[in-house]
């Protein structure tokens, strides 16, 4: 199965009970096994992968076994929903089963906060930078390490809390192809 289906998987798993709150996910006793068809290991490296992309929030447990166990506790965040919800772009693929979709009410929906004159100034500046990287006569090599230096800086909190949403529209409009 597509790496990209079992996150969509997970993510709609997530936001089906996210009223119960951090659900266990790993090698515990509570923990929610992979569906029918998804494998323990492409399971737990979609939790990861959404943490990474901070489309839901991880809490690690602490490997008692000694045996580098990954288990913890995960639950959607308000950036997974509005993916699901609203359809705001994802940073990484994300394949939704549409037969399982959830449509949300229009009025019930999380709403998305609206981005400051500041925080839209800093984003056309940044995508400013990256056509300036992009045209830049220098080699593809280093034209790369600037873009993935950019990235990175896009996908921390820092940036996330100066650019809000616009962080992760950027990242989704020019790293994921």
């Amino acid at each position: 199965m597509k790496d990209s289906v079992v996150r969509g998987r997970l993510l709609q798993l997530l936001y089906e009970r996210r009223r119960e709150g951090s659900i266990p996910f790993g090698h515990g006793e509570q923990a929610v096994p992979p569906p029918e068809g998804i494998n323990r290991r492409d399971w737990l490296r979609a939790v990861a992968q959404l943490s990474e992309y901070r489309l839901i929030d991880w809490t690690p447990l602490e490997d008692q076994s000694g045996m580098g166990l990954l288990s913890g506790f995960a639950k959607i965040n308000d950036f997974g929903v509005k993916v699901l919800e609203a359809g705001v772009a994802s940073p990484i693929s994300i394949s939704i089963d549409e037969s399982r979709r959830t449509t949300v009410p229009q009025q019930q929906q999380a709403p998305i906060a609206a981005s400051t004159p500041q925080q839209q100034a800093i984003t056309k500046a940044v995508e400013k930078v990256i056509t300036a990287i992009n045209q830049a006569d220098v080699s593809e090599q280093e034209k790369n390490e600037a873009k993935s230096l950019l990235r990175k800086l896009l996908g921390s909190k820092a940036a996330a809390s100066v650019l809000g949403s616009g962080a992760q529209s950027l990242v989704a409009k020019y790293f994921t192809r």
